[in-house]
């Protein structure tokens, strides 16, 4: 019975509500759930390998066994669907994470940080091209105001609570301290240097943040700074036109046609 309930949360669920039906101690089933945690985080050993730092972080906030003790019916939920590659179970972790953190917690806010970070720099790799391109290859774009601004396909962006290169440093010295990380909002945007073939991150400010999401190839830079505008932002074409340029220079954008 054990056994059983370690390995299927929804048995563990069930037995706990018969305990509390019959006036039962409900210690030794928490102790059991929390056991549970400890077997599920264990059954995520290849998410481990592509999320490190995000465990070792968990693991250092103490908050590890209780986020996978609740996390393990979502991941047998996962594992009944038959969904086993690496990447369904890091989308599958993120969301629960998502909804498990507070985010208000400025710890939890870390953990946030360091689990988009680890994924952005996972898929961008995963999906690298064999052979980069030669930087030669790609030319300079003038941006104007007609210009149709999109997104490249290889690239992300993230708010942070903290620099997530500066995290990574603290947790891989293991002795580092958290407390010295610079708290605030920051804007990273993440994507695949073909010419270096490696994962490129830079800070943006927070109007490179809002481009990334209006640039979704349908609409020129004139339109997009009338939009911004219209939404309380004062900013003129031209200011905009050089925003757009940074991006495209930095290859992060890129004009459409």
């Amino acid at each position: 019975m054990l056994a059983a309930a370690v390995d299927d949360p929804l048995v563990l669920e069930r037995l706990r509500r018969q305990a509390r039906s019959r006036g039962a101690a409900a210690f030794d089933f928490e102790r059991i759930r929390l056991f549970a945690g400890l077997a599920a985080k264990v059954r995520q050993n290849d998410i481990r390998l592509r999320l490190p730092l995000t465990f070792t972080l968990l693991d250092r906030l103490k908050v590890s066994i209780a986020v996978f003790a609740d996390y393990a019916k979502p991941a047998a939920a996962l594992r009944q669907a038959n969904k086993k590659s690496r990447a369904d179970k890091i989308d599958s972790f993120c969301r629960f994470l998502d909804g498990w953190l507070d985010h208000g917690n400025p710890d939890h806010a870390l953990a946030w940080d360091l689990v988009r970070h680890e994924r952005a720099l996972f898929e961008l790799r995963d999906g690298a091209t064999a052979l980069p391109v030669q930087p030669g290859d790609a030319k300079r774009e003038k941006v104007t105001a007609k210009s149709v601004p999109v997104r490249r396909a290889r690239t992300a962006h993230h708010q942070m609570s903290a620099n997530p290169l500066q995290l990574e440093q603290i947790l891989r010295a293991r002795s580092g301290d958290l407390s010295t990380l610079a708290r605030g909002q920051f804007h990273y945007a993440y994507r695949w240097d073909e010419p270096r073939g490696c994962v490129s991150i830079d800070e943006v400010d927070e109007l490179g943040c809002v481009l990334f999401d209006c640039a979704d190839g349908e609409n020129s830079v004139a339109q997009m700074a009338a939009a911004l505008r219209h939404a309380g932002v004062a900013i003129d074409t031209g200011r905009l036109c050089g925003a757009v340029q940074q991006l495209v220079d930095g290859g992060a954008l890129m004009l459409r046609g």
